[in-house]
């Protein structure tokens, strides 16, 4: 099975943006998929814009919202201390058992995180160490811009330390303004920085709820190649097909 937990250097780089290219990208080469966001925080439970119902209509499976995202508290802060204001202390074992089912007669998962790998969903608990608990393969999502560098090296070198299977860097522009200098050399240099770690572009995208927009950007992205890394003893992805 494809375990896929998505990452990002902070708050606001678009990780949801890129996990919705990335489950497009694994429907569209034939695979079951399910989408998980395990706490959102700073949406009401209904909310038709929130990131877990983008993920869950990316996904298309049907799963029930409770599981795909398990959490949800209204202050937009860390889970740990949206929970704690909110008198509802945060347990795992909820969040194992939506897991669990959610990965049940699918061929691939993916997990999207909450700002950072080491936000904490409960005082001990991070987004690391849920990524380690599930078996997941990350994928990092930075924003392309001045602070990038330190920000992604931090986050690459904190997955290595912690395990993880690292399958790639993926650079995102995170508005339409024309690119500064630090924006035009920022791929280039965390190439040249992290050589083992594939490092891919994704545009920007004006309207990030235009689905054929998405898909076009995924398309032409090097996502599909960060998939293919991800557990390659059962599936193969060549010309936008998956061979089982």
């Amino acid at each position: 099975m494809i375990r896929l937990g998505v990452t990002g250097t902070d708050t606001g780089v678009g990780k949801t943006t890129v996990s919705r290219a990335l489950l497009g990208l694994m429907r569209a080469d034939g695979l079951r998929v399910a989408a998980m966001k395990p706490v959102e925080t700073g949406v009401a439970v209904d909310d038709p814009a929130s990131d877990a119902r983008a993920l869950a209509a990316a996904a298309g499976n049907g799963a029930s919202m409770r599981d795909v995202c398990p959490i949800v508290l209204a202050e937009p802060l860390a889970p740990w201390m949206a929970a704690r204001r909110s008198g509802r202390p945060l347990a795992m074992n909820p969040l194992n058992e939506s897991f669990h089912r959610l990965i049940r007669d699918v061929d691939a998962i993916l997990v999207e995180g909450a700002g950072g790998l080491l936000v904490p969903i409960t005082e001990s608990d991070t987004y690391l160490a849920l990524f380690q608990r599930w078996s997941l393969d990350a994928i990092v999502v930075a924003a392309n811009r001045l602070g990038v560098i330190n920000h992604t090296r931090l986050t690459v070198d904190r997955l290595r330390d912690g395990g993880v299977r690292i399958l790639g860097v993926v650079l995102n522009e995170t508005d339409g303004a024309a690119p500064d200098l630090a924006r035009r050399t920022n791929h280039d240099a965390l190439r040249t920085l992290l050589p083992d770690t594939p490092v891919v572009s994704f545009p920007w995208l004006p309207s990030h709820a235009d689905v054929s927009s998405v898909a076009r950007a995924a398309a032409a992205s090097g996502l599909r190649g960060l998939i293919a890394h991800s557990a390659p003893e059962r599936h193969h992805f060549e010309e936008g097909r998956a061979h089982r």
